[in-house]
């Protein structure tokens, strides 16, 4: 197919300033409180077994029960207490997955408050539920209550649902075509961002300890409020204005100031083009949830994205986020060394983030898929391998071979896997089902987080070190259906993706 030569296209502040305000409280804080427990996880779950202690102190002392939550630990005896405490590793399980059950709950709810409120007015809103769930998370130290943890983590996975979709959807219509790739990525650079920050404070000198780590929780909320300030003087999306509410003025101007250009009418013609096809009914309304699933041509489209969004969550992606510094520990590093491991981790996330920005547009959509899901087959089948060298054989040199193919893994997921299977579907689908097949995207990427950080401890404990190799096989499934079924959108416009994917199709 021949792509359209586009005129030359460059970053300008105003469009930077928008995507990173947009992203600030959204993905930045989905990174920071995603990971703010994983570096002081051993302090908070002395403290859910302090917290079960008093509750059993009173009508228990000395049963077995009572020795269970309040007998004292040795260093040995305390690295084994999941395994040994089978209602602390649930509880824990539940604290990391719960989550995502926020973002399944929002999933379903998003395409009412676009409806309803706009894209920045549901950002608003989400924003409101993340600052409630972040009081009541920074409240449990004072009230010995976890279950104050596990409904504000809901909180916070709720509003993340609706604001990384936003978010996403936000910087996809504010970008231009030849820019799309590259600030696709900048989701992924702030959720790094919000790792690294999270793993810096919670290093044992800083907030990590035993009496300081709810403070780290109470952070949380600076980078919410600071976009709250900011987005009043960020515009609406240019193709929400011209295709949703008709104000082509409004379109015009708002591509004005993103562009830094007053030669816009290309992209103005592009819409006008899709307003034109929807009035012909070539273009039909906005597509209802379910809606997806009855068109068989959007069922094709969602059977292609869906599949990089799958493998990206049991790539084992989400037990890395949450479990870090216990896989290195259990590698054979102690706890400061594990949380200096996790922090170098997050810093190769953010290192190939910025590297991919500038080649996801030169080498493609799935190009660079393919690439990453190589890359991450090669480290996770390493790591295993380094894992039974440490525990197994007790080598000493392979707890360090351990951290260097995790690494490994992490370069190669960043380089493709995190960021693509984002924002592949906002620019797969046509505008009138876009908001839809969002919602179901994140959906699946939700039901599988649930899945993979609720049962990682679980599967530990019975398969161990092989517990990686079933991501692995998953990745390898996944690779294959990708070779089969992706087409390449490098460098085209929505309408063309549009004309590609339904001849595809018809074949």
């Amino acid at each position: 197919m021949t792509v359209t030569p586009v005129k030359p296209q460059r970053p300008t502040t105003t469009l930077f300033f928008s995507a990173c305000v947009a992203t600030l409280g959204t993905w930045y804080t989905a990174g920071y409180f995603n990971c703010a427990l994983n570096v002081p996880q051993a302090y908070v779950i002395s403290w859910i077994r302090h917290v079960e202690c008093r509750r059993h102190e009173n009508h228990e002392n000395h049963t077995e029960n009572y020795i269970l939550w309040c007998g004292p630990l040795t260093e040995y005896e305390e690295s084994l207490v999941l395994r040994d405490n089978v209602k602390l590793n649930t509880i824990w399980s539940i604290i990391n997955s719960i989550v995502a059950a926020g973002l399944i709950v929002s999933a379903f709810s998003f395409s009412c408050f676009m409806k309803r409120f706009g894209l920045k007015g549901t950002i608003y809103i989400a924003s409101a539920s993340h600052l409630t769930g972040s009081l009541l998370a920074a409240l449990i130290s004072a009230v010995e209550v976890y279950e104050l943890l596990i409904v504000g983590r809901l909180l916070c996975g709720f509003a993340e649902g609706l604001t990384g979709m936003g978010a996403v959807m936000y910087v996809s219509e504010i970008t231009p075509v030849k820019l799309r790739g590259a600030f696709g990525t900048i989701p992924m650079v702030m959720l790094v961002l919000g790792f690294l920050t999270a793993n810096a404070l919670g290093l044992p000198m800083l907030l990590g300890t035993k009496e300081r780590w709810p403070i780290l929780l109470a952070l949380q909320s600076i980078p919410v409020i600071i976009m709250c300030i900011c987005l009043p003087f960020c515009p609406d999306s240019p193709r929400q204005l011209f295709l949703m509410k008709g104000d082509k003025i409004g379109a015009e101007k708002t591509l004005i100031w993103l562009r830094k250009n007053a030669d816009v009418q290309d992209e103005l013609a592009a819409m006008q083009r899709e307003l034109e096809m929807q009035n012909k009914g070539e273009i039909g309304p906005p597509v209802p949830l379910f809606g997806i699933f009855k068109d068989q041509y959007l069922r094709y489209i969602f059977g292609i994205c869906a599949v990089p969004m799958a493998v990206k969550q049991f790539s084992g992606y989400v037990c890395v986020m949450y479990y870090s510094t216990s896989i290195f520990r259990k590698a054979g590093l102690d706890h400061l060394y594990s949380a200096y491991a996790s922090l170098a981790m997050w810093l190769v996330y953010l290192t190939f983030s910025l590297i991919s920005m500038s080649l996801v547009d030169r080498l493609g959509r799935r190009v660079m898929l393919l690439l990453s899901h190589s890359g991450m087959m090669v480290g996770m089948s390493l790591f295993t391998v380094f894992m039974v060298l440490s525990g197994q054989y007790a080598v000493d040199w392979a707890k360090y071979a351990c951290i260097g193919s995790i690494f490994l893994w992490m370069a190669f997921y960043t380089t493709g896997s995190s960021s693509v299977s984002w924002f592949l579907p906002s620019e797969m689908f046509p505008q009138e089902a876009r908001t839809a097949a969002m919602t179901w995207i994140s959906v699946l990427s939700s039901g599988c987080s649930v899945m993979t950080s609720f049962l990682f401890p679980l599967l530990v404990l019975v398969l161990e070190e092989y517990t990686f190799l079933l991501f692995v096989a998953v990745i390898a499934m996944g690779t294959v259906c990708i070779i089969s079924t992706l087409p390449e959108t490098k460098g085209m416009t929505i309408d063309q993706i549009q004309i590609l994917l339904r001849q595809r199709f018809k074949q």
